[in-house]
C-alpha cells in the first residue's frame, strides 16, 4: 500500500487558494509533500516559501488535455512517484453559473472541460502512475452537495459535480485491485476569499445564492475540508472507497 501520512507524495490541483490551499497545509502539517497545480503558479509563492521542501507549484490550464499529463508527469519528477491526487480545481462561482436558457456553447465547454473532461485526464494519468508503482494510491475528487441538492443558476457546474461523485464509484470498483482508494467529498457553503464579490456578482446579474445562510452549524471553513481530505488519504480511512462524504454542516438535513 502507499506511504501513510508522512511521506506522502501529493499532487493538489488548485492547491494554492480556499480550500485547496486548506488542503495543501493539511497534507504538509501531516508530514507529505504536495506539487500544486495553478494557472497562475505565483499564487503559491508563499507557501512554497514557508515550505521550500514540502511544496512545489506547477502552471497549468485543466481544460487542456496535454497540460493535465503534464502536470502528473511533473508531480512524478518533483516527487518521485505519486501517493495521492486530489481533484480540487473547479470553475465555480458566477464563471460557472447563470440562468439555464440563456448559456452559451463557450461557456458550456468549459465548464466540461475544467470541472468534468480535466478531471478524467487527471485521473487516467496518475492513475497509470499509482499502478506501475505497485503501491496503491488515493484519489479524492472534490465534489459539492450541488451533485446532490442542486443551487439555482448553476447547472452544468451542478451536473459536472454530480459526475464526479459517480465517478469516484466508478473508478473506486475498477481500481481496487491496484489498491487505488477512490473518494469524493462534497463541501457545502465554504466560505472564500471572494465569497462576497461572488455574492455581489450574482446579484449583478439578477440572481442570489439559495445556500448563503441556510446551513444549521453556519458556514465552513476550507480547514473543514482539508481536515477531511487528510484523513480520507491517511491509513485511517484505509477501507473507505467508492463514496461521497458530504461535509455541509447539516445544510442537507
Amino acid at each position: 500500500m502507499a506511504a501513510s501520512g508522512t511521506n506522502l507524495r501529493a499532487l493538489v490541483t488548485g492547491g494554492a487558494t480556499n480550500i485547496g490551499r486548506a488542503i495543501t497545509e493539511c497534507l504538509v502539517r501531516d508530514g507529505a509533500s504536495v506539487v500544486v497545480g495553478q494557472p497562475d503558479p505565483s499564487v503559491a509563492a508563499d507557501l512554497a516559501a514557508r515550505h521550500p521542501d514540502r511544496v512545489t507549484a506547477v502552471a497549468y490550464d485543466q481544460g487542456r488535455p496535454e497540460d493535465c499529463r503534464r502536470l502528473v508527469a511533473a508531480a512524478v519528477e518533483a516527487l518521485g512517484g505519486l501517493d495521492v491526487l486530489v481533484n480540487n480545481a473547479a470553475l465555480s462561482g458566477a464563471g460557472a453559473g447563470g440562468a439555464f436558457l440563456e448559456l452559451e456553447d463557450a461557456t458550456i465547454d468549459r465548464i466540461l472541460a475544467v470541472n468534468l473532461r480535466g478531471v478524467i485526464q487527471l485521473s487516467v494519468a496518475a492513475g497509470r502512475i499509482m499502478r506501475a508503482q505497485g503501491t496503491g494510491g488515493v484519489m479524492v475528487h472534490i465534489s459539492s452537495i450541488n451533485a446532490i441538492r442542486p443551487q439555482l443558476n448553476a447547472s452544468v457546474y451542478a451536473a459536472t459535480k454530480a459526475a464526479l461523485s459517480n465517478l469516484a464509484q466508478s473508478m473506486a470498483k475498477e481500481l481496487a485491485p491496484h489498491h487505488i482508494r477512490v473518494v469524493a467529498v462534497a463541501p457545502g457553503d465554504i466560505w472564500t476569499d471572494t465569497y462576497e464579490k461572488l455574492l455581489q456578482e450574482l446579484k449583478a446579474k439578477g440572481l442570489k445564492s439559495d445556500v448563503a445562510g441556510q446551513t444549521p452549524l453556519g458556514q465552513g471553513q476550507p480547514t473543514d475540508i482539508g481536515e477531511m481530505v487528510a484523513f480520507l488519504v491517511s491509513a485511517r480511512a484505509r477501507y473507505v472507497t467508492g463514496t461521497t462524504v458530504v461535509v455541509d454542516g447539516g445544510l442537507l438535513a
